[in-house]
């Protein structure tokens, strides 16, 4: 209404204006000051009208259209979508008259002006201007809608992906629908470039060492078709392996598996690469990686569990094997571990007060909890605080099954050739005959007193060590012989084998076994063999021979005896693996009765068994038989005689977990279970389900990165119990810096790292005292520093049409609608105000003369 308003504050001075009328009136000429005083306001009041801008409003129809194109111009856009572009203002061009204006607006993270609104036949060639590291849609439509003249019909056309990465183009069109600005939105068409670009590279913040896990790789392909990439997997820079994979339109993902060998802080890298014409908008992609201590476990048994163990180490555990007697009854004790794995611990062993301390670590603190053989066998745990943690409850055990007494007779090479190292034969130190007699025993040991065993060793002549017989009558003087063989002499062992077939069908067991263990080096011919073989086939006496060291001499004699007499042939080079396969291939040979045989069946999925088949599982015929508590699961059950039992039990007990595995791992009854090729790989994947997670110790941290390179610190107290003066000291990279953390839950910790540059850093959070640190955590962490400002374009997306289909319906416009309905006029008119100052001026000077002649003429003046 008013361009001034604030001049109409001038009003406030007509009293004094008309100040001579009222003079007038009171001196008697009335009729004369009151025709003063009407002059003198009518004037006053339209000389502050006039001064204050008075606008009036007025209909009037819209001359003319203004066309304003805004023209995406980020990296998302190909050459090709910015060429269509081009033509599509070039048709609008071409339909717009004389009287019309076209301009042309780029955008990117900023607008410019490219051509101003005129008459379109002066818009020219359009090229680039904007940057192009970002898509801010909602600042070329505040831009656009600020450059329209009123009496024109407005339109904008805008021509984008609709892919914003910044800004709300959305809450800007509420203002150009009252402004009567209709906006035309246009997707360009699919590329004809063949572009592809990595658009995620996802891994866990934290992995322990060696400790297999996968890179997550996202690859967006514009391609029309299936297109070969080669990927890149780098460590710090150095190429570390990598994969061919072939690319389908869309989204695609990728794992590359990976393991890490030592803990510290690395930065990852994948760079992909296409042959041409294929173009890769964003070829590379990073991310840090914390790599921690394997885990550490306590193992807690009378006879600890050679196999679990055994398997814990395959995979670097750090362990700790302790007795059960004297075991520590305050929980925090346990904290320094993340697992305890309880094996032949009996109920005399474990004290009440070490029973509670295990069900407050895994109840209260989040520790990990396994149980395994005869521990489930003791039946006086029935009741306790143990089975109170565990996810079984105990009961009565049936006797074990019985079998069949089995007969096995060892032939050992103690030729001077057996004194040679496994891997360097120049080198003699008695290693393999060394771990031949361990061999020997560790069979021996797993026999019943009632089966059968001889032995005979050889060099160029045997010595029989002991005849088939009972080996409850002379197990101790027998392992006492074997133990002291020395390697000397040459090697023959054909006159071996003949002495252990005579008494093997002399035994007349039906269950029979020949073990050879030799390192092959005969003094004999390979025919000087031929009848000796033929003999056991014939008498279907099985002839196990197992091959120790590199050396390749009667590789084929050792592997035909094997063959043609049922038995196996191994070619052991590993020889510390030797005990454990001989034990394994007299399981083997075992028969037990048909109708103990057990079935294992799955109990439902779950993570522990993750990637495992149950049909590949092998049979287990001696366990524990125990009872499943409410809302624990059995991912194992065993089967037999109709009678099911949970196998392996495992739940979430308070914030920790607890399983039991119901077999002993050692018994002789596990044993094609311990020879199972995955078998390191289920204790592994038990113990990581099982396990508290984090760090050791009453602290555990995780570092989280920001986009922008700042970090949280986030540390988590195994207790509730408050800290004071907790800091995390953070070094590395030219920065030392003590970030306080603060308490934002029960055990809860959190700090803030400003954004830091790109490299490896040291977390370190300690109590701080005055002058006294004391060290709770160390990490080592790395930093990619901040994203690139253009990281979100170097993204391929599929057009966003919903967006660009809501920006034009909510302004009265349309999605891809032809050029003749943009450029149609509506004949609509619009409301304008206009100044008043060729009505005010007339007035004022008409009652200004007014004013003068009733003064001169009535009044005198």
């Amino acid at each position: 209404m008013f361009n001034r308003p604030a001049v109409l504050w001038l009003l406030l001075l007509l009293p004094l204006i008309v100040m001579p009328a009222a003079l007038a009136i009171r001196n008697g000429r009335w009729l004369a000051g009151v025709s003063l005083g009407v002059l003198r306001a009518m004037l006053f009041v339209a000389l502050v009208v006039l001064l204050a801008g008075l606008r009036v409003p007025a209909s009037t129809a819209l001359r003319n259209l203004s066309v304003l194109v805004a023209i995406d111009q980020s990296r998302s856009i190909a050459p090709d979508q910015a060429d269509w572009m081009r033509r599509q203002v070039a048709a609008l061009r071409s339909s717009l008259g004389p009287v019309d204006q076209l301009g042309v607006l780029g955008f990117g993270r900023d607008v410019k002006l490219l051509a101003p609104l005129a008459d379109p036949r002066t818009v020219g060639e359009i090229g680039a201007g904007a940057d192009p590291g970002a898509t801010d849609i909602a600042a070329a439509l505040t831009a656009a809608g600020a450059l329209f003249a009123v009496e024109s019909e407005k339109r904008i056309v805008l021509l984008s992906d609709g892919n914003q990465t910044q800004g709300d183009a959305q809450a800007e069109t509420l203002a150009l629908a009252d402004e009567g600005v209709r906006v035309f939105t246009f997707a360009p068409p699919r590329s004809a470039t063949e572009r592809i670009a990595l658009i995620d590279l996802d891994a866990p913040g934290s992995v322990r060492s060696d400790q297999r896990f996968a890179f997550r790789i996202g690859i967006e392909s514009q391609a029309g078709g299936p297109i070969d990439a080669d990927l890149k997997l780098l460590r710090d820079g150095a190429p570390v392996g990598g994969q061919s994979v072939r690319l389908k339109q869309g989204l695609n993902r990728f794992e590359l598996p990976y393991r890490f060998e030592r803990a510290g802080a690395y930065v990852m890298s994948v760079e992909m690469s296409a042959p041409q014409p294929v173009v890769a908008v964003n070829p590379r992609a990073e991310t840090a990686l914390s790599v921690l201590e394997p885990p550490r476990v306590l193992v807690v048994s009378s006879a600890p569990p050679e196999s679990v163990i055994g398997a814990f180490r395959r995979r670097k555990y750090r362990l700790d094997i302790v007795s059960p007697r004297g075991l520590p009854e305050n929980a925090s004790d346990y904290l320094p571990y993340q697992l305890v794995v309880l094996g032949d611990v009996s109920s005399d062993e474990l004290t009440v007060g070490a029973q509670r301390a295990f069900n407050r670590y895994v109840a209260d603190l989040g520790g990990g909890l396994i149980v395994t053989g005869e521990a489930l066998r003791d039946e006086k745990f029935r009741g306790s605080t143990l089975e109170k943690t565990l996810p079984v409850t105990f009961r009565m055990q049936p006797p074990p099954p019985s079998r069949e007494p089995i007969a096995v007779y060892l032939c050992i090479d103690r030729s001077n050739s057996m004194s040679y190292d496994s891997r360097y034969p120049a080198v003699r130190n008695n290693e393999r005959i060394r771990y031949a007699k361990a061999a020997a025993i560790a069979l021996l040991r797993q026999l019943d007193d009632t089966d059968y065993a001889g032995v005979a060793a050889f060099d160029s002549q045997p010595y029989v060590l002991a005849h088939l017989e009972p080996l409850g009558d002379n197990r101790s003087a027998l392992e006492n012989r074997i133990e002291r063989l020395e390697p000397g002499g040459g090697t023959d062992f054909k006159e071996a084998l003949e002495i252990a077939q005579r008494e093997i069908l002399d035994g007349a067991i039906p269950v029979r076994q020949v073990f050879l263990l030799t390192d092959g080096d005969t003094n004999r011919q390979y025919h000087d063999h031929d009848s000796l073989i033929a003999d056991f086939a014939r008498d279907r006496i099985p002839v196990s021979t197992i091959r120790i060291g590199p050396d390749l001499a009667n590789l084929r004699l050792l592997q035909d005896v094997a063959q043609a007499t049922n038995g196996t042939f191994y070619r052991v080079q590993d020889i510390e693996k030797l005990p454990l396969l001989l034990v394994g291939l007299t399981r083997e040979a075992m028969n037990r009765r048909k109708g103990g045989r057990t079935r294992i069946e799955s109990g439902g999925r779950s993570a522990i068994l993750a990637g495992i088949e149950v049909n590949e599982i092998p049979p287990i015929d001696y366990f524990a038989s125990t009872v499943l508590k409410d809302g624990a699961q059995a991912p194992l059950k065993v089967t037999r005689d109709r009678v099911s039992t949970p196998l392996l039990a495992a739940w979430q007990y308070g914030l920790g977990r607890a399983a039991a595995f119901a077999a002993d791992p050692d018994s002789l009854a596990t044993l094609s279970w311990i020879r199972w090729n995955r078998y390191a790989e289920f204790w592994s994947q038990l113990a990581t389900w099982a396990m508290r997670h984090g760090d050791p110790g009453p602290f555990s941290m995780q570092l989280r990165a920001a986009p922008d390179g700042s970090v949280r610190i986030e540390a988590e107290k195994a207790d509730s119990a408050p800290v004071s003066n907790l800091v995390c000291r953070i070094t590395g990279a030219g920065t030392a810096l003590d970030v306080a953390m603060t308490q934002a839950g029960a055990s809860l910790y959190f700090g803030e790292i400003v954004p830091l540059p790109r490299g490896k850093y040291a977390a370190t959070l300690m109590l701080k005292a005055g002058d006294t640190e004391r060290v709770l955590l160390q990490r080592e962490f790395a930093s990619v520093g901040s994203l690139p400002a253009d990281a979100a374009e170097l993204r391929i997306h599929a057009p966003n049409y919903a967006l660009l289909k809501r920006l034009a319906t909510s302004t009265g416009g349309a999605f891809d609608a032809p050029v003749g309905e943009i450029v149609k006029r509506s004949g609509a008119t619009v409301t304008v105000y206009r100044s008043a100052e060729p009505y005010l001026l007339p007035l004022v000077f008409a009652l200004f003369l007014a004013e003068v002649f009733v003064r001169r003429r009535y009044l005198g003046d």
